[in-house]
C-alpha cells in the first residue's frame, strides 16, 4: 500500500480561512493606494505653487522694490505683477487700473501659469462646464478688494475626481497676504 500525501480536508479550509484573512487585511490598504496617488499630486502641485509664491515675494523685496510692480523683471519671465505688499497679482493687473489692489479670476489662472511654468495642468474656471472634459483643476476667485482678508484665489484638482459636489483638494492663496491653505472642499 502506498502512501498518499497531501493535503487534508482540514488543513485545506485551515489555509484558505488564513488567505481570506490575509486578503481582507491587505485588500484596503491596496485599494487606497490609487487616493493616496491623488492625494500626493494635489499636495505636490500646490506646494509648487506656495514655493512660487514665496519665490517671487524673495525677488520682490531684493530687487528693492516698493508697492505695486507691473512685471517683476527679476522672476520669471518677468511678466507677474505684484500686489501692493509684494506678492504675485497676475499678468494683465495694469489693464484694469487697480495698481494692485483688486483680484479677479483670470489673475488667478494667470498666477498658476506664471508661477509654475508648465503645462502638465488643464485649467478651467469654475463653472458648470468645467466638471466635464479633460480639466485637472478648477480656478476662480472669492472677494475682489486685496486689502480685504477674505479675498483669495482657489483652484481644486479635480483630475482623478471630476464628479460636480465630490470632495477634491483645494488651495486657496490670499495674494494680500501671500498665505496659502491647503483643505479638502466640495464644489458646486
Amino acid at each position: 500500500m502506498r502512501k498518499v500525501s497531501g493535503f487534508t480536508l482540514i488543513e485545506l479550509v485551515v489555509v484558505i480561512v488564513v488567505l481570506a484573512i490575509l486578503a481582507v487585511v491587505a485588500l484596503p490598504r491596496f485599494i487606497s493606494v490609487g487616493q493616496d496617488a491623488h492625494d500626493s499630486a494635489a499636495k505636490g502641485a500646490f506646494a509648487a505653487f506656495t514655493s512660487g509664491v514665496s519665490l517671487y515675494h524673495s525677488c520682490w523685496a531684493a530687487s528693492g522694490a516698493s508697492g505695486h510692480v507691473v512685471d517683476l523683471a527679476c522672476f520669471g519671465d518677468g511678466t507677474i505683477d505684484s500686489t501692493t505688499t509684494g506678492y504675485p497679482l497676475g499678468q494683465t493687473t495694469q489693464t484694469s487700473g487697480n495698481n494692485g489692489t483688486l483680484l479677479q479670476g483670470e489673475f488667478c489662472r494667470q498666477l498658476w501659469e506664471g508661477l509654475l511654468d508648465n503645462n502638465d495642468y488643464q485649467l478651467a474656471p469654475h463653472d458648470n462646464a468645467a466638471f466635464g472634459g479633460s480639466n485637472d483643476i478648477i480656478y476662480w476667485y472669492s472677494g475682489g478688494e486685496i486689502s480685504n482678508s477674505n479675498t483669495y484665489c482657489y483652484f481644486n484638482y479635480i483630475r482623478d475626481n471630476r464628479a460636480k459636489g465630490s470632495e477634491n483638494w483645494q488651495l486657496r492663496y490670499y495674494p494680500g497676504t501671500g498665505k496659502t491653505l491647503i483643505t479638502r472642499s466640495t464644489l458646486s
